[in-house]
């Protein structure tokens, strides 16, 4: 079996079943994950959401002006009863059960239209993008307000 141009048959080596289940390490159900990148984006925001949100709502900064407003409410009522009733956890969960929906979600639609799916994670990074946002604006305004009384 040794002509030219001949293409791959079935004596090509295929990676054993151990190197596969190492390949698919970044899997969903058996599969590689299709918008990887997309992905990492959305996690990385939806943490820094739950910790810029935790960090607003925190007394933390009570020493430094005792006299102060309560710093930020949560504005979505589900998101503020689980913050009530579970805390820090409850919000973790919550955010994350979130996040799996979401990135589920979008693996189906993109295993169905590819381009459709990339368009629906990225639209889920950029919302998830504006609570971050919102939160950095408030937390500056904050410390503007501290500098210059």
């Amino acid at each position: 079996m040794s002509g030219e141009g001949e293409g791959l048959d079935e004596q090509t080596p295929q990676p054993s079943g151990h190197a596969q289940r190492r390949a698919g390490a970044r899997s969903l159900f058996g599969r590689a994950v299709l918008y990887p990148n997309v992905y990492a984006w959305y996690v990385f925001l939806a943490s820094l959401d739950v910790m810029l949100t935790f960090l607003i709502l925190s007394d933390l900064f009570s020493e430094i002006d005792v006299y102060a407003p309560p710093r930020g409410t949560e504005l979505n009522p589900l998101a503020n009863w689980i913050t009530r009733i579970g805390g820090l956890p409850g919000i973790i969960a919550f955010k994350f059960a979130l996040v799996i929906l979401v990135v589920c979600i979008c693996e189906i639609v993109g295993r169905r239209k590819h381009e459709t799916g990339r368009r629906l994670a990225k639209w889920a990074v950029a919302i998830s993008a504006i609570p971050v946002v919102v939160a950095l604006v408030q937390m500056a305004l904050d410390v503007y307000s501290w500098v210059l009384p």
